[in-house]
């Protein structure tokens, strides 16, 4: 089994002992992204919209990094401080991802600092 590593310019370092995207047996797996900028810093005083965009933004430059897009997806894992946020997430996440759309995992989460994190798995075309 080939397994292959890749790091993004755009999207946030990692924070731990972990890769921003593994490419193995056709998969490309993505680390959870939250609503954290390219210097570290996390952005959980914001408005839970701006939160969810960041956390998005940051797993499609994932993705990018690893020559795909969240329409890649085949399964998305979202972990919301608050359940209720889960309207306005969705209305959020339509736009990232294909058609038809992945399979989802949404759970509440007791995160300290911030609202949101979403990770992915996605198939790599033939």
């Amino acid at each position: 089994m080939s397994i292959e590593a890749f790091t993004s310019d755009i999207a946030p370092p990692p924070a731990g002992t972990y890769s921003v995207a593994i490419r193995a047996n056709g998969f490309v797996f993505l680390a959870g992204q939250t609503p954290r900028d390219r210097d570290n810093r996390r952005h959980g005083d914001a408005p839970f919209a701006v939160q969810a965009k960041m956390a998005l933004d940051n797993l499609e430059a994932a993705a990018n990094a690893a020559g795909l897009s969240l329409k890649h997806a085949v399964k998305v894992s979202v972990f919301l401080k608050n359940p209720a946020d889960a309207p306005a997430f969705d209305a959020i996440y339509k736009g990232y991802v294909g058609s038809p759309p992945p399979v989802r995992t949404l759970s509440q989460s007791n995160f300290v600092g911030f609202d949101v994190e979403v990770d992915a798995i996605l198939a790599v075309p033939d």
